[in-house]
């Protein structure tokens, strides 16, 4: 149950708070560590510790263990306490028995409720999960203007940066019209976080490459117009729902897919429709594992 816990607070790290050096995996690194303390537990691994529960340690991330998801502090912050509480019902029964047993029963807060969010994030994850398998998931909350929701980071093994961010975004100025947001996304050609990143770079240029050839790309596949890569302004895909747009490599953006819900709809609509998205881009995710330094793509 350590290691599922472990797993699980992972996930909550916002996606630029990983640290380096270490890989973004969930899977414990090294020696994983557990200790209880009044009503509160520390995890961790060589890479960062846990906190959750009750007072502070010293540990990178710390979690509040409440009845309810409540929104703790307003961010944004790197590490330290995280924006958001977690509750049994982010959990599932078995692990939220876990942590009870270990530290007890969840603060009553009275800040401002997030479950509604906890729901859409549930909803997304457990749909898409079963098509993205493999991937790791990195909860992002109240750290960008516009977008709130899960980066989704392909495997470690396929040595790519590729990502895809699900969730709701919105315009800065109008953060109550939020919608179901998704994004298909690399880093352009140089452009890194970390500098252990620079050969996934240089692997997803050439794979981009080929996701947007003329004749065999499966980006240009979803399009009526083979030559959409060879001008930097957006193309539509009218036949998927709601606002969706292939950014070609030339306009220098990481998305090379940008997708928004026409209206705000129920959280299942949401996943619902993120998943309608992520299905059209199967036949270019499928290409993400090749290492394709000795291909020609010309």
């Amino acid at each position: 149950m350590e290691k599922a816990l472990f797993h699980r607070l992972w996930m909550e790290v916002d996606f630029d708070d990983h640290p380096y050096p270490g890989s973004h995996s969930p899977k414990p690194e090294g020696e994983l560590r557990f200790t209880t303390h009044e009503g509160a537990l520390s995890i961790g691994d060589d890479r960062l510790t846990f906190r959750l529960g009750k007072g502070s340690d010293g540990e990178d991330s710390i979690h509040r263990w409440t009845t309810e998801p409540t929104k703790m502090n307003a961010g944004p912050e790197r590490m330290g306490e995280h924006r958001w509480s977690l509750s049994p019902k982010d959990f599932g029964l078995t692990l939220s028995a876990f942590v009870a047993v270990k530290i007890g029963t969840p603060t009553v807060e009275t800040g401002q409720s997030i479950l509604q969010e906890r729901i859409l994030l549930g909803e997304i994850r457990n749909t898409l999960a079963p098509m993205l398998p493999n991937w790791t998931w990195h909860l992002e909350v109240d750290n960008k203007n516009d977008r709130s929701g899960w980066y989704i980071r392909a495997p470690a093994e396929w040595d790519s940066l590729f990502t895809i961010f699900a969730g709701l975004g919105w315009h800065p100025e109008s953060p109550d019209d939020k919608r179901g947001f998704l994004l298909f996304e690399r880093a352009p050609p140089g452009e890194l976080d970390r500098p252990d990143e620079a050969d996934a770079n240089r692997l997803d240029a050439l794979r981009t490459v080929a996701l947007c050839n003329d004749q065999r790309g499966a980006l240009t596949k979803l399009t009526d117009n083979p030559e959409w890569a060879h001008v930097a302004v957006p193309c539509h895909l009218d036949e998927l729902p709601g606002d969706v747009q292939l950014w070609p490599p030339s306009m220098e953006r990481w998305p090379l897919l940008v997708a928004r819900q026409e209206e705000q709809t129920s959280s299942a609509e949401t996943a619902k429709w993120a998943a309608t998205i992520v299905e059209s881009l199967q036949p270019a995710i499928s290409t993400l594992s090749a290492k394709i330094d000795r291909l020609n793509w010309q």
